[in-house]
């Protein structure tokens, strides 16, 4: 009797363990079968679907980890003071551990959402955009929901080996839904009406023009990299739609790159708040005809940061079939389409004299003059900054305390035409200071000069917006 016992036992035990091999899924699986839970929950709580696929497809080895059979945990989550529900012991950092038991896979992405959001220590992480999934691959880790070191590289590896952004961007409403994430008339359905099958990402080719035609995009409101935007029909009034959708006129020009608020010589998005400094891509592809304030427009990304990603300065376009960079910098600028290059004032090269350091208080002497100008004593610039620039070498002492003859007399004389201080001297780096604070008439400019560092190292690690300074501002000029 007892052998019979023994014999039943081990039959049991092999075809469980059978049983078990026999549920083996492929990665490719279980994002089929789980991804429109994941674009549903992101759609309810924010969290990334990206995001929790790849969570999925790490901690349970794509549905097939002994855990997740026995349990429905597909994210690892151990029982913590807060759970009230069923367990189960297992071996994970230390021996015989607590885990949540669930009785679905929906319970258990459910739960996932509501414990980051729940949970202070991951509340930071909602402060990123929903498609910024290397942020929250980190962010994850930093907080520590994960033991493992490599943790953020492994999510970073399944999202892009198996493109799960896609499904991010189909829950915030950026792309259109495939048919294979329909099922039926259920909760996953897509964000946009399922009438519209083009995509915020793509564009159509047109071969017989040559030029890339405008991408179809839905009627009211929709998001481009997580600003919201509508698309207007060329001759469309600024004005009229400023009212439409309760906006100042002015911000309408501002946000969207305008030269002005005339109405629209052609078909455009037309955001309706700020765009972002990056967009939702690594790069974009040059299309035919298309300029760099269509390529803004297209990805949601302001004008200016688009040209500072990549090398380019005001007037010059791209060659079709570049790649521009959306996030990060350019090692180097695109192929351009001409030669044309006009500089705007803020294109500029740091100044390299100290009037320009001064915002123009002390003229220059040209090579077109015939009579040498008016030049002002360094006694016009403030005593407490003169003495500031004592200390920082951009004015000698001998000069500034004295001013010397003019060259032309015989004799020293007194001379009511002092000569022009001598050109700043860089600061050498062993007596830069971290911090600057702004004094009467200094320019971004003149500091990026005094500091040898760039105007756009200022305006970074100071997120300036613009090149308007205070007098009184503590700058950070070093890191």
């Amino acid at each position: 009797m007892q052998v019979r016992k023994s014999l039943l036992l081990i039959c049991f035990l092999i075809g469980f363990v059978n049983a078990l091999f026999a549920q083996k899924i492929t990665t490719q699986q279980y994002i089929a079968t789980y991804k429109n839970l994941a674009i549903e929950e992101m759609r309810r709580t924010g969290v990334p679907a990206a995001i929790k696929l790849a969570q999925g497809i790490v901690e349970t080895q794509s549905g097939n980890g002994t855990l997740c059979l026995q349990s429905n945990n597909h994210f690892g989550i151990k029982c913590k003071n807060t759970w009230t529900g069923k367990t189960i012991r297992y071996d994970d950092d230390a021996a015989q551990e607590c885990f949540r038991v669930y009785e679905t896979a929906k319970e258990s992405y459910r739960d996932h959402s509501e414990f980051l959001k729940s949970n202070p220590r991951y509340a930071f992480l909602f402060q990123f955009d929903g498609d910024d999934y290397k942020s929250w691959a980190f962010g994850l880790k930093q907080a520590g929901y994960a033991t493992n070191k490599t943790y953020p590289q492994q999510l970073i590896k399944v999202i892009e080996d198996n493109n799960l952004q896609q499904y991010s961007l189909i829950a915030m409403g950026k792309m259109a839904a495939p048919p294979d994430a329909l099922p039926g008339n259920d909760s996953y359905a897509e964000a946009t009406p399922r009438d519209n099958k083009s995509t915020h990402n793509t564009s159509n080719r047109n071969t017989s023009s040559g030029k890339t035609s405008p991408t179809s995009y839905p009627k009211g409101i929709f998001t481009i990299n997580g600003r919201k935007a509508v698309y207007a029909k060329a001759g469309s009034s600024l004005i009229q739609l400023a009212d439409q959708y309760n906006k100042k006129l002015r911000k309408i020009v501002k946000f969207n790159d305008l030269d002005g608020d005339n109405s629209l010589a052609a078909d455009m998005i037309i955001f309706l708040e700020k765009k972002s400094k990056k967009g939702a891509k690594t790069y974009h592809s040059v299309g035919n005809g298309e300029t760099m304030h269509d390529v803004a427009q297209a990805e949601g990304i302001q004008l200016r940061w688009l040209r500072r990603r990549n090398k380019m300065r005001e007037g010059e376009e791209p060659a079709s079939g570049q790649r521009l960079t959306l996030e990060g910098f350019a090692s180097s600028a695109p192929r351009l389409s001409s030669n044309a290059r006009i500089v705007k004032e803020e294109d500029k090269e740091p100044p390299s004299t100290l009037s320009e350091a001064l915002g123009g208080s002390l003229p220059e002497v040209t090579k077109t003059e015939t009579k040498p100008p008016v030049q002002k004593t360094t006694s016009s610039i403030p005593d407490g900054m003169l003495e500031d620039l004592k200390q920082a070498g951009m004015v000698p002492n001998s000069t500034a305390s004295k001013p010397s003859a003019p060259v032309a007399a015989p004799q020293p004389a007194p001379s009511t035409a002092p000569t022009v201080p001598a050109a700043p001297k860089p600061v050498s780096p062993g007596i830069s200071s971290k911090y600057h604070d702004v004094q009467p008439k200094e320019t971004l400019y003149g500091i990026a000069k005094m500091y040898n560092k760039s105007v756009t190292q200022l305006q970074e690690w100071n997120n300036l917006q613009n090149f308007d300074i205070k007098i009184g501002q503590r700058l950070v000029v070093s890191k």
